[in-house]
């Protein structure tokens, strides 16, 4: 009997993001304190209730299973910035955050 796939803690995140709202520490995504998702490759604050939209923000998985969020008209950047975290194993040079 196959398991079922679990959610990775940064998918619970997100999902748990768009049914209540942050609380202190609760909700924080990627180190911000105010719980926001932001693209690696442009630093753009993304809505979590646009994941899974056509031709919206998504999430990249690297070799060890992090979640990296990226905007759609970043796709190819933030996959080279993945990849090259994949690759060196260094952290992935994420963009500073802004909204």
């Amino acid at each position: 009997m196959k398991r079922a796939k679990k959610l990775t803690k940064k998918e619970r995140k997100a999902r748990d993001a768009m049914t209540s709202p942050p609380s202190g520490t609760a909700g924080q995504a990627r180190g911000h304190a105010h719980g926001h998702i932001h693209c690696v490759a442009c630093g753009k604050h993304l809505e979590p209730d646009a994941f899974g939209e056509p031709g919206g923000p998504a999430f990249y998985r690297c070799q060890h299973g992090s979640d990296f969020a990226h905007c759609a008209e970043h796709e190819a950047q933030a996959k080279a910035l993945v990849d090259e975290h994949d690759r060196t194993g260094a952290p992935v040079q994420e963009v500073a955050a802004w909204h």
